[in-house]
């Protein structure tokens, strides 16, 4: 970021797209644009009393452009649950009529308390808040309700989330209640401490209804750990892993990219996917976002979303840029998708074709691409795939002969004619994906951006708002 002098006018320079703003510092709309400068996109963010900000969006204008060109499918929310006065984007969110994209998942904080207290928190949470709110289970069936009622075509997809949702022993409970109500797709975010420290937490968790653990994957060295966390965590990444191995239960590794923390250490954290792909059945990178709790004064740490898919082709020499498309319904800036097979020791197939941007292919592998902009049922598609692919094999199918699977020696030979029923197992167990979500902050928030989140945060008072908004101007935090 720099700080530019008041006098400066955003209009002087190159602007590829224009939108709206908060000023980081009085948080006050303010007029933002996508601009060129020196062949690299900038966000600048022009605050009439406290001048401008900028933020590099990638490194490439011909990167940024042919990436925001692809195709996007709207569908409007089912019903606007504005509560307050409406007011101007991105101020004043509901989701109200204004917003342009139903959700797919919505978030649920069920405790501000954490067995963690990490540099790095965008929900502010650790040891220390004892006394926090926690909606209990008769607010839960509440709010499950709600979001019944609210949902297009089927259910949405859930995450239980927080602080760490593990610290509530009742947390099985909820799961159970919520299919109970009706939700196929129950996702923990979680740090994965209990479940590597309690042999049997991750088969509670599976019986009790949970689809996958979108567990905090932060590099495999403790030195990241150290800087990131405060502590040695990577043996106990690594049971958490094994445990929801014995249950049966899907993992997501969820790493926080830290430019010169932990950018290095990207191919390493692909090569642990690959060496538990019949448990581990995708990475999630996340691009350090500056709310909540950081060490310092933010910004330095910063890495782009396109930046993190160049370091993704770089470390691992078998995944490629062009294997990669953005979301189709939503912003394109906002994710990154693709979908392998496992095919070797050390090879990979992409299961996207090579057009997939240009075909409007959505972060959910195709699900969403190719339908009416009015037909719900694009919708139900969306979240359906992300349901089924953390559907695994029963554990007593995977774990005989568990070390020569791992090493590569169970590739199947498809060059040639293939059993089905053979290559529908092979392809269960070694398929996996590779997403990235680049949240925005009070630096970078975009309203045309939040205008099509998919991602919304259910709140305290029950309205639906766009992660990133949730967390940028919402949340309440105690530093």
């Amino acid at each position: 970021m720099i700080k530019k002098p008041k006098s400066a006018i955003i209009y002087d320079m190159n602007i590829l797209k224009k939108t709206q703003s908060i000023c980081p510092v009085c948080s006050a709309v303010s007029d933002a644009a996508y601009v060129e400068k020196a062949g690299s996109v900038y966000f600048v963010n022009r605050c009439t009393e406290h001048g401008e900000t900028e933020v590099k969006v990638s490194d490439d204008v011909a990167e940024f452009l042919g990436w925001t060109d692809s195709p996007v499918v709207n569908i409007p929310p089912k019903t606007a649950v504005t509560k307050g006065v409406p007011g101007e984007c991105p101020l004043h969110c509901g989701t109200c009529e204004n917003h342009l994209q139903t959700a797919c998942c919505i978030l649920i904080d069920i405790t501000e308390r954490c067995n963690q207290h990490c540099p790095y928190c965008f929900a502010v949470s650790g040891r220390e808040k004892h006394d926090a709110h926690e909606p209990s289970l008769t607010e839960m069936d509440r709010k499950f309700d709600l979001l019944l009622e609210l949902g297009e075509e089927r259910p949405f997809n859930i995450q239980l989330s927080g602080g760490e949702p593990t610290v509530r022993d009742d947390l099985p409970e909820i799961i159970s209640l919520a299919r109970e109500k009706g939700f196929e797709y129950i996702q923990i975010n979680s740090n994965g401490r209990r479940i590597g420290e309690e042999e049997d937490y991750a088969r509670v968790l599976k019986e009790a209804g949970a689809s996958v653990i979108f567990m905090q994957f932060d590099g495999t060295d403790d030195d990241i750990y150290m800087t990131m966390r405060n502590e040695p965590l990577l043996a106990v990444k690594k049971k958490a892993v094994e445990n929801c191995r014995k249950a049966g239960l899907a993992v997501t590794l969820v790493p926080t990219v830290v430019n010169g923390v932990n950018s290095q250490d990207i191919g390493n954290m692909m090569d642990f996917l690959l060496e538990n792909i019949d448990v581990v059945k995708g990475i999630h990178f996340q691009p350090v976002s500056y709310f909540g709790r950081y060490p310092g004064s933010g910004d330095s740490g910063r890495i782009n979303m396109f930046r993190v898919l160049r370091e993704i082709e770089k470390q691992t020499k078998i995944f490629r840029y062009e294997d990669f498309c953005p979301i189709a319904t939503g912003h394109p800036l906002c994710c990154f998708y693709s979908t392998y097979m496992k095919t070797g020791e050390n090879s990979v197939k992409c299961m996207l074709s090579p057009k997939a941007a240009d075909q409007g292919v959505d972060c959910c592998g195709g699900a969403c691409g190719g339908g009416s902009a009015d037909s719900l049922e694009i919708i139900k598609k969306d979240r359906d795939y992300v349901l089924n692919k953390w559907d695994l094999p029963e554990p007593e199918k995977i774990r005989p002969g568990e070390k020569e699977k791992k090493d590569g020696s169970d590739v199947l030979d498809i060059s040639g004619p293939v059993d089905m029923d053979e290559f529908i197992k092979y392809y269960r167990r070694n398929t996996f994906t590779v997403t990235g979500m680049a949240f925005m902050d009070n630096m970078d928030l975009d309203a045309e951006r939040l205008k099509r989140c998919r991602v919304q945060q259910l709140t305290e008072d029950d309205r639906l708002i766009p992660f990133c908004a949730y967390n940028s101007i919402y949340r309440r935090v105690e530093l």
